[in-house]
């Protein structure tokens, strides 16, 4: 077997994002949220080196040290023992975007580490080692569409029968940390759900076109404080008959259709603006070797 795994790293969207407490014990919110993976990704190379370094490189970004990428290796390192890892990221989803890019590499270089080790066989609780790199990387494990709650770690996978398109505008990005401490100075009880979560999945399950009416995201005030344009995107993307929802803290405002003929005239009168569109990710390509 070669030791070098390249996987596609596949972006999420938050149709939903409820905020229903925190863990003080952890300093961290607990969310009820619903994720669906789309079809944008980075790739994501890893080759094992004969020493003890890890290495990452990301292409097309500028980013720190400190990034989910060396996390999950050294976690895996940390736990087997294996030698360091030679890392490539080249990154397509947008930095800021909310749509998960960071996790993604995380779940992929542990999802490429399993493919060399079958770390499971080793005793390594891939879940968990998610949860260590990032709440969004359990989910990223697996991607498809699933209702997340808690910290993250509990996921509920759901058959989605509803087709969507998508358009969306990027504003400025938005500093998670600074969305949840805004969102905690205007939620004294570390609260909000803007939308009913059950029957969301419900009509997901359904393939019903009333889902798209059941969008919500509790971060959407806060990332607005910082990033007035997201408003404006918003409203732009109503103009059109868009269902619209900002995805994790921001600043990728999504207009979600379900007729395709409204979703092209949509996107076409705004892609001078630098819109994108998104669909969700074809079952069974997520992490797909490259």
């Amino acid at each position: 077997m070669s030791n070098t795994i390249k996987l596609k790293a596949f972006a999420k969207v938050n149709l939903s994002l409820n905020i229903t407490g925190r863990d003080e014990a952890r300093s961290m919110h607990l969310l009820d949220s619903v994720m669906m993976s789309v079809d944008l990704f980075d790739t994501v190379t890893v080759t094992e080196r004969d020493d003890k370094q890890i290495n990452v490189k990301f292409i097309g970004a500028d980013i720190g040290e400190n990034n989910t990428a060396y996390k999950a290796a050294k976690a895996v390192q940390d736990i087997i023992n294996c030698n360091g890892f030679d890392i490539t990221v080249e990154k397509r989803i947008p930095i800021g975007a909310g749509l998960g890019g960071s996790s993604a590499d995380g779940a992929a270089v542990l999802r490429a580490l399993d493919v060399l080790y079958k770390l499971p066989s080793l005793g390594v609780d891939m879940r968990s080692v998610a949860l260590s790199v990032g709440s969004d990387v359990p989910f990223m494990l697996t991607g498809g569409l699933a209702r997340v709650q808690g910290l993250g770690e509990q996921l509920f996978f759901i058959e989605n029968k509803l087709k969507l398109f998508m358009v969306g505008l990027m504003a400025n990005g938005v500093s998670t940390p600074a969305a949840y401490k805004k969102f905690d100075e205007l939620h004294a009880d570390f609260k909000f759900c803007p939308t009913d979560t059950d029957k969301l999945c419900n009509l997901l399950l359904d393939g019903d076109n009333k889902a798209i009416q059941h969008l919500g995201n509790a971060l959407y005030e806060p990332a607005v404080c910082f990033s007035p344009e997201i408003a404006k995107n918003a409203e732009l993307l109503r103009s059109y008959g868009a269902a619209v929802n900002l995805t994790g803290s921001g600043g990728m405002t999504l207009g979600y259709f379900t007729d395709i003929q409204s979703f092209y005239e949509c996107y076409t009168a705004l892609k001078g603006k630098g819109a994108r569109v998104f669909a969700p990710a074809p079952t069974g390509v997520l992490h797909e070797r490259v």
